[in-house]
């Protein structure tokens, strides 16, 4: 009996700490928790009976005698039990300790309804099973009565039933797998267990020797990377499984979207139902063409299904509001605009109208000697006419020797991403890193490639649809690219716009919120650029396209070569990820503290990492020349504005005006190189993003990249690695360590300040030697511990203390 009861209140402590991850407040909880203290009440009660129901003061002799230490409460009392043990039995135990686990395990970590029924389908089961097996386990009327009313045939389909019941209604999915498989082997068992038979009987001992005379040179190329990264290399054959053919129906498009890479150092993984023996022999290198292959069709695979997972989020689809201007609206402004022409004297006629979502184009011809300089003085009188309409006069129009007047449609059309997305120029795109940007003036779908800008920077003022473009921008990429080709770096210094994607398998890092820590996972990306630029040059390729290109049919020798910068890599895959890193708020960071180093970082990777697959993104909203400074213009050749306040920060971003007339919610001007076009962003709701994200991350999840978080939690400094390459060199910077330590004990005292900045620029060291000083003074007890956001209080009075 308290084996029970330290067995229940086990579970219960197990169930409350589960409860902190996984909360249920529903009736279906509450109903699970009654029916686990029922059949614990039960449960004590039967087994109490049946070890003590001999015991028990339940006849009239006992109460009647004076020697009795009973009365009538405890008669009845005991009775009720002794009853209880005569039509139940200890076999309600295991029923009890069955569902018991479960809930803990199982029931408690999910809401369903369904779950209520499991305690029903698990008594009946261990009751045919106990009366089957083990009937002196049943309280003697229950067997009784089992035996004398139930059928021997209704206990069997109770049993079989049951229990599959039981296992499909806590299980659910991997019980549904577990008998296909199942049901798979029992297909497949007389074949596999053929082949197992013929490989093992119809080998030679010559055959086999000249197996392994043949498999020498595949194990010396096995074994060459092996054997100079330091590892021991096991000389044992290893078996190799071999796929059953499966007939696949490979689509055309399908091929377009996924690149096949090579991994390194592992072996042909599939499932258990795909597998069977093959002849015993040596493992060739994974980069063997045979191997290759093989990968190949893995990550194929692999990338195949995220495309899946992708392919089943369900966009919204909304209908624009409204109904699209008559011609007698395209006419009225057709007169309109001549009229105020003729007169300023300047002869022009309006000879079509290119219709668009946001704004029509109306072509100008001009005539015979009219400059276009008189068009554009004219703007403002001619937007005055338009009853104060924000329009753009445009000059030169590509391919068309007319002048172009931007004059916003109303009501204005909304372009939703899902249209977007389900275009043939998105679709068909062979971009690395495709963007579906939104349509441009003329309603055309506008796509370009991230990877060919290779960097942008965005800005605009607050409510332009700055934001939404990310979001566009973020989901763009995702719904195109897998965690194996695109990796994510996300800084977020106001802590809300990129909350939704932190979940997400694509992510090195979790979302930067600290300025701090901004400037780290900067220089992570910059030692990261470093790092790929040595393996382009071992490997004799210019950029990241031709390295995955020349690693599919890459020699081990050429891995051998590339394989000591794999050291910290986390998995066995050679291929270079493209890495995509987007600052929602640039202005927050640059003007911080860390704000130098920030900046030094991204103009490094700006200037750099085009070539090794790093590609920036910046956003802000504050485009003033303190913030985008003439270093970070240079170095970010595409730009994006938003509608702005002045045309001071138009020019600070385009180097033209025009920005500042923009209409606002995702109307933007695109800038690549010397052309600038109007684009309209699409828009993508809130609640989509949750399901893509969600979706993704439930059925991948997230996985960070060791060595960056290692970088993360060491402040940007790596740990010393005694048997590291170089590490006989001795380290400048830490020979005065005892010295500067001793300065900096005198000076806290001196000054009865301590602080990791304080000592930062006293002593015109960086942030992170500063801070570990402060925590050597406080183990050393020189200082006090921190104390919220009160200062540390100095405990020492003087330096030797």
């Amino acid at each position: 009996m308290f084996t029970i009861n330290l067995f229940t209140s086990s579970l219960l402590d197990t169930h409350a700490l589960g409860n902190y991850n996984y909360p249920m407040h529903n009736t279906s909880s509450k109903f699970l928790k009654i029916e686990i203290m029922f059949l614990f009440a039960v449960t004590i009660v039967a087994v109490t009976s049946f070890f003590y129901g001999e015991a028990l003061p339940d006849n009239l002799y006992s109460i009647s005698s004076e020697n009795a230490s009973v009365n009538i409460i405890s008669y009845y009392f005991s009775s009720l039990l002794a009853s209880i043990g005569y039509y139940v039995g200890p076999w309600i135990v295991a029923p009890f300790f069955i569902f018991s686990l479960s809930y803990a395990f199982v029931y408690s970590k999910r809401e369903s309804p369904v779950d209520c029924l499991n305690a029903l389908t698990l008594t009946l089961v261990s009751l045919s099973a106990f009366y089957i097996f083990a009937p002196e386990m049943l309280g003697s009327g229950l067997l009784y009565i089992v035996k004398n009313y139930v059928s021997d045939f209704s206990l069997g389909s109770t049993l079989v039933l049951g229990s599959f019941a039981f296992l499909f209604g806590t299980f659910r999915g991997s019980f549904k797998d577990f008998c296909i498989k199942t049901l798979y082997w029992s297909k497949q068992g007389p074949l596999v267990t053929f082949q197992f038979v013929q490989g093992l009987g119809l080998l030679s001992k010559s055959k086999m020797m000249s197996e392994k005379i043949k498999a020498l040179p595949g194990m010396l190329k096995r074994e060459l990377p092996q054997t100079l990264k330091g590892e021991q290399v096991s000389s044992s054959p290893v078996r190799r499984l071999r796929p059953n053919p499966v007939i696949e129906k490979v689509e055309p498009e399908e091929i377009q979207e996924v690149r096949a890479e090579p991994v390194r150092e592992s072996s042909y993984e599939a499932t258990a139902q795909e597998m069977a023996f093959e002849d015993i022999e040596e493992v060739q290198m994974p980069q063997s063409s045979k191997a290759s292959a093989k990968t190949r069709k893995s990550q194929t695979t692999s990338n195949q299904n995220y495309y899946d997972i992708v392919s089943q989020i369900s966009h919204k689809k909304n209908a624009n509001p409204g109904r699209a201007p008559n011609d007698d609206y395209f006419a009225d402004i057709k007169i309109r605009v001549e009229e105020k022409l003729k007169e300023f004297n300047v002869e022009a006629e309006v000879i079509n109208v290119l219709k668009g979502p946001v704004v029509d184009t109306f072509e100008l011809k001009l005539g015979a000697g009219v400059r276009v300089s008189k068009i554009k003085n004219a703007e403002d009188d001619l937007s005055m006419a338009l009853m104060g309409a924000a329009i753009r006069v445009v000059y030169p129009m590509i391919g068309r020797d007319t002048v172009g007047i931007e004059v916003p449609r109303n009501p204005r059309d909304i372009i939703y991403l899902d249209e977007v997305l389900s275009t043939k120029d998105f679709n068909n795109s062979k971009f690395h890193l495709p963007v579906a940007m939104g349509k441009n003036a003329f309603g055309d779908t506008m796509v370009v490639d991230l990877a060919a800008m290779p960097h942008m920077l965005v800005a605009g003022a607050t409510g332009a649809g700055k934001s939404v473009f990310i979001n566009t921008l973020l989901v763009s990429l995702l719904v195109k690219r897998s965690p194996e080709q695109m990796k994510l770096i996300l800084i977020d210094p106001k802590q809300l716009e990129l909350a939704l994607y932190a979940k997400l398998p694509h992510l090195i890092m979790p979302v930067i919120t600290d300025a701090k820590m901004a400037s780290v996972s900067m220089l992570w990306a910059v030692q990261e650029m470093e790092r790929r630029y040595s393996i382009l040059k071992e490997l004799g390729v210019r950029n990241i396209e031709g390295f995955n290109e020349k690693l599919e049919r890459a020699t081990p020798d050429v891995l051998a070569a590339i394989h000591q910068y794999y050291d910290n890599e986390p998995g066995d895959d050679y291929s270079l990820p493209y890495i995509v890193i987007i600052v929602d708020e640039f202005a927050d960071l640059i003007l911080t503290k860390a704000g130098k180093e920030i900046e030094n970082s991204i103009c490094r990777l700006a200037a750099k990492a085009r070539a090794a697959g790093i590609h920036l993104v910046l956003a802000t909203q504050r485009p003033s020349v303190d913030v985008i400074t003439g270093l970070i213009k240079s170095n970010f050749p595409t730009r994006v504005s938003f509608k702005v306040t002045t045309d001071t920060d138009s020019r600070t971003i385009l180097n033209t005006n025009g920005a500042e007339k923009l209409l606002g919610k995702g109307d933007m001007l695109y800038k690549a190189g010397t052309n600038i076009v109007r684009v309209h962003s699409s828009y993508v709701d809130e609640n989509e993003i949750e399901a893509l994200t969600d979706k993704i991350s439930e059925e991948i999840g997230t996985n960070f990249h060791t060595a960056a978080m290692d970088f993360l939690e060491n402040g940007g400094e790596k740990e010393a690695d005694p048997y590291s390459f170089g590490s006989h060199i001795s380290s400048m910077e830490g020979t005065d360590d005892a010295a500067l330590y001793e300065q900096a004990v005198k000076l806290v005292i001196e000054t009865q300040a301590a602080s990791a900045s304080f000592l930062q620029r006293r002593l015109k060291i960086g942030y992170n030697r500063a801070a570990r000083l402060i925590e050597e003074m406080e183990s050393q007890g020189v200082v006090g511990p921190q104390e919220g956001a009160k200062r540390r209080k100095v405990l020492a009075s003087s330096p030797s203390a």
